[in-house]
């Protein structure tokens, strides 16, 4: 059934875009040029596409209709589920707008042709782009929430109205140019003015789907890892490639083919002639690879997005900008902008022919690809195929704790019991295990973790554990790993807020006298002070930090006393505010990662937006912060951005 509704949609779309373009010739193209040979076949391409919308838009309901009620396609009909479709969901309300839309347009096209004149032309232009745009709510557009949904939206119906301007209109210019060629006298002033005509329109239509594409490429397949390393962002360049194939050939009409319209004295007309049949050529050639463009849309549209899938990286090493300088970076920044357009440059003289040009152009991109790789050498890295994984196990205290359990079992006879690689199978290797505590441990992304632990290390060093541990345990052991390295990572903090890279404290769960309470929950109010302390704190020190807590200044500040001491998950009711949190045993294991004994009595952690350490304080080591540094530190914590959101791949 798949393959039926892919079919049904790659001809709805070309039918519905066919439609747009017939429309859009005539309104901003061929008039007053269209003669009456031609006007009666643009007329029957109408009717033709408006009919095969009509019956492709029924299938594409139907095979939507068999799919959500998980019925055979007769069944769906015979038992009135495509009804039930139509009046229940928003996919059938759309195409109940839409099917008025193409009684409106039946009604037009039925019209005797005396009686068309400019209002039948833009209207029945304003109803085709109707028809068309519409498309947008039936795709990934209207199915984005919030206000990125209301842009994402309106960039997909500017997409689809654009694709009808310009591809759609294609195979009417084609007919044009048919019909000029079949004259004797072609009309060079003529044709000349309709070309210059399609040009604007089409020019204006590319820098359109150009804006668009942008727009929906973010949403759905927003990342390089996104793009190259999932199906949907494989065919999404498969597009843009045939995309820009297309705006070559059309490049290659205006600037070398429309100059020809004008025959010299000493050419004359046979030159003419030449162009002409080279324009109509290039005409369906680019209409063939609108089509092909709609059959991989077709397809698109029932793939997950590349950002709701996990992406297998194909290639050997990756790019790791945090590796670079600034100055690096905007030199490499300031080289892919001179390549691209070097590049543009090069295409826009080959299609005019001066070849002198395009050779320079393609040079200077050459010298602009190896300065821009010579920059950008530090940065490259080592990658696997999931190198760009999201952990499937959030970084999260019950996961922790599950991880250590497991390393415990398969990891320590390696890695040692603290992680430093000095295990008793340690001393027999012939390389030394990694210390899984040191800071080059987050040189490395949590994808690149999981191949290490699925598939082990290619030196042979370290074996995988594919075949005894589940995909949530292997990501239970990576999420250990880090927090345990974070914890160590932290404690080379001091009092001062730091901005760069900073370790992160795993989310956990809390009660309170208020009720139940998370970690990251309570971070998008702002900076947190986790106190973890070994003993029970004294009623004047929580009274301390209660003060802290109401008078934090020009930022919140959040205060989370956590008693470590604490065997039972249960509240003190008659404790000052804010009395220490309930935590399961899980949370208390997790959070002694981040002190050691020489820490004394109490442990302070300012907690960035994101749960990230910025500053530390130890009653062992200079003592904890007073009111006045606490505000000053929770301003500077609320200045740093939080980190973007992972655009490498959703779990779902």
């Amino acid at each position: 059934m798949e393959s039926f509704l892919i079919a049904a949609r790659a001809v709805h779309y070309a039918s519905s875009i066919s439609l747009a373009g017939v429309f859009a010739f005539i309104s901003f193209v061929a008039i007053p040029e269209i003669s009456p040979r031609l006007g009666q076949r643009l007329s029957m391409l109408a009717w033709a596409s408006l009919v095969l919308a009509v019956l492709s838009g029924g299938a594409w309901l139907v095979f939507v209709a068999a799919q959500m009620s998980g019925q055979p396609v007769a069944a769906t009909v015979s038992q009135g589920l495509v009804a039930i479709v139509l009046q229940r969901t928003r996919f059938g309300q759309v195409w109940m707008v839409r099917a008025v839309l193409a009684v409106i347009l039946a009604a037009l096209l039925s019209l005797p042709r005396g009686w068309r004149g400019r209002l039948w032309n833009w209207g029945g232009l304003a109803f085709a782009a109707g028809l068309l745009a519409s498309l947008a709510w039936a795709g990934h557009g209207g199915a984005t929430p919030g206000r990125p949904g209301d842009l994402h939206l309106a960039a997909d119906m500017l997409h689809l109205l654009a694709a009808g301007a310009w591809v759609g209109s294609l195979i009417p210019l084609a007919l044009f140019l048919a019909g000029a060629w079949q004259n004797a006298d072609p009309g060079a002033r003529t044709l000349r003015r309709v070309v210059t005509r399609y040009s604007v329109l089409a020019a204006t239509s590319v820098g359109v789907l150009f804006a668009g594409g942008l727009a929906n490429t973010w949403f759905l397949a927003g990342s390089t890892p996104a793009l190259i390393g999932t199906d949907y962002g494989r065919l999404l360049l498969a597009k843009v490639a045939i995309f820009v194939t297309m705006v070559t050939i059309g490049s290659v009409n205006l600037l070398r083919m429309l100059p020809r319209l004008a025959p010299t004295a000493a050419e004359g007309a046979p030159r003419q002639r030449a162009a002409l049949s080279h324009l109509r050529r290039n005409a369906l050639v680019e209409a063939g690879l609108g089509l092909a463009v709609l059959g991989i849309v077709a397809v698109l549209g029932i793939l997950p997005p590349g950002l709701h899938t996990e992406p297998g990286w194909p290639l050997p090493f990756r790019l790791e900008l945090a590796a670079l300088e600034p100055a690096a970076i905007a030199a490499l920044a300031i080289f892919a902008a001179l390549a691209v357009i070097c590049a543009i440059i090069g295409v826009a003289t080959a299609a005019a022919g001066r070849y002198r040009a395009m050779a320079a152009a393609w040079a200077s991109l050459i010298i602009c690809v190896a300065a821009g790789v010579f920059t950008a050498r530090p940065a490259i890295a080592p990658a696997y195929p999931t190198s760009f994984y999201a952990p499937a196990e959030p970084y999260s205290a019950p996961s922790v704790a599950q991880g250590a359990r497991l390393y415990t079992e398969s990891c320590a006879v390696c890695h040692g019991a603290n992680g430093k690689g000095d295990g008793p199978a340690a001393q027999v290797s012939p390389i030394r295990p990694a210390d899984l505590t040191a800071p080059h441990l987050f040189a490395h992304t949590p994808g690149d973790l999981f191949w290490w632990v699925s598939h082990g290390k290619a030196n042979g060093a370290m074996p995988g554990f594919a075949a005894v541990m589940s995909p949530a345990d292997r990501w239970d052991v990576i999420n250990f790993v880090r927090a345990r390295a974070a914890g160590v990572l932290s404690q080379k903090l001091g009092p001062e807020i730091a901005t760069t890279a900073a370790p992160a404290v795993p989310d956990f769960a809390f009660e309170t006298q208020n009720g139940q309470q998370t970690l990251h929950r309570l971070l998008r109010n702002g900076p947190v002070l986790l106190v973890l302390c070994e003993a029970p704190p004294s009623a004047a020190r929580l009274a301390q930090l209660d003060a802290v807590q109401r008078g934090s200044g020009a930022a919140p500040l959040r205060v989370i006393v956590v008693d470590l001491a604490a065997q039972a998950m249960s509240r003190a009711e008659t404790a000052p505010s804010p009395p220490p949190v309930a935590i399961s045993p899980d949370v208390t294991a997790t959070l002694k990662l981040f002190r050691t004994p020489a820490d004394g009595p109490e442990t302070d952690l300012m907690l960035d937006r994101a749960g990230n350490v910025r500053a530390r304080w130890a009653t062992g080591k200079g003592g904890v912060p007073d009111a006045e540094t606490l505000a000053k530190d929770a301003y500077m914590a609320a200045q740093i951005p939080a980190s973007p959101e992972n655009h490498a791949g959703h779990i779902h």
